[in-house]
């Protein structure tokens, strides 16, 4: 084993370019920290690179299908090369909405009721003619997402009944199989989880961030277009509702098996009860994102967030 610590990022996911805007800043703290960094962009070559070098660990900075999926993970672990984040179980479990969605609801962690179906259902089953019993169900508006995509890539708005097959025929663009959720109204609320570290011994939440945006949702480019996006960080809460959270998305962390880190995006509804959306088990780390800003109202540098997500792979390397 060498001193070198790989960075992973890029690949071949519509999150590419945010991923080695990520990647590269990890490798810049990474360095500041004392770490020799090598930055890998994945690709053919990525597993031939690893062995080559017999990393102390891989930071995994790939955001997306290849990164988030357990995909790259699955194959670390063939290596046995420690690294950072979620085990490919848990990263399945949270990139899969539906997945995700379902083991919510078994265990009673609230989340937008919900149906889901694969392409197969809706162009070989009739599966369209299940529409009206489902907005009768969901009523209207509705969400209609991927099941296995980040930073909201092809998420529409559905506010009438003839907009549904669109929705979902474009949905199907970017994958097999789209859920369609009940719309929420209320705020949206964005909780990074950091996994036992130091004198820790449970994850803990850090300072709450609140979203405000022009379209009153946090879409791909309020996600990365600078201006797009306000932060109100800490969220303005009252502390029974703030411990309301921060209690439901450690449950949700917890349950799903996350490790290190992740992020855990909600709505708060009208009856400031938290509805879980999704968990992000690599989250943006640039300089505008989510996840740093809630790491800087917690009092630490980015250099300090990097190393307490670097604990555990640091210490059994």
């Amino acid at each position: 084993m060498s001193d070198t610590v790989i960075v992973a990022m890029g690949g071949r996911s519509l999150e590419r370019e945010i991923s080695l805007r990520s990647g590269h800043r990890v490798e810049r703290a990474l360095r500041s920290l004392g770490y020799k960094v090598q930055s890998l962009d994945v690709g053919p070559d990525f597993i031939e690179r690893v062995i080559a070098s017999e990393p102390r660990f891989v930071f995994v900075a790939m955001h997306g299908r290849g990164g988030e999926d357990g995909t790259l993970q699955d194959l670390l672990e063939t290596l046995s090369v420690p690294y950072t984040g979620s085990d490919p179980l848990s990263s399945a479990l949270c990139m899969d909405k539906m997945l995700f969605k379902r083991m919510l609801r078994l265990h009673g962690i609230p989340t937008p009721a919900f149906h889901s179906f694969n392409e197969t259902a809706f162009r070989e089953m009739g599966g369209a003619s299940t529409f009206r019993l489902l907005l009768d169900e969901l009523g209207l508006p509705v969400v209609v997402k991927p099941v296995a995509q980040g930073s909201a890539i092809g998420i529409k708005f559905v506010s009438n009944a003839q907009e549904l097959p669109s929705a979902i025929l474009g949905a199907f663009g970017y994958g097999d199989r789209v859920i369609v959720e009940r719309r929420i109204v209320g705020r949206e609320l964005a909780v990074t989880i950091m996994g036992p570290s130091g004198d820790s011994e449970t994850p803990r939440a850090l300072p709450i961030v609140e979203l405000f945006t022009p379209e009153s949702f946090y879409s791909y480019e309020a996600h990365y277009t600078i201006g797009q996006l306000r932060m109100e960080v800490p969220a303005e809460l009252p502390a029974e509702v703030r411990a309301r959270v921060e209690e439901t998305t450690l449950a949700a962390y917890t349950l799903m098996g996350c490790r290190d880190f992740a992020r855990v995006d909600l709505i708060l509804d009208e009856q400031d009860e938290p509805q879980i959306l999704e968990i992000n088990t690599i989250p943006g780390l640039t300089e505008t994102g989510i996840t740093t800003a809630a790491a800087e109202a917690d009092g630490m540098t980015f250099a300090e967030f990097v190393q307490r997500i670097v604990g555990r792979v640091a210490a059994g390397s």
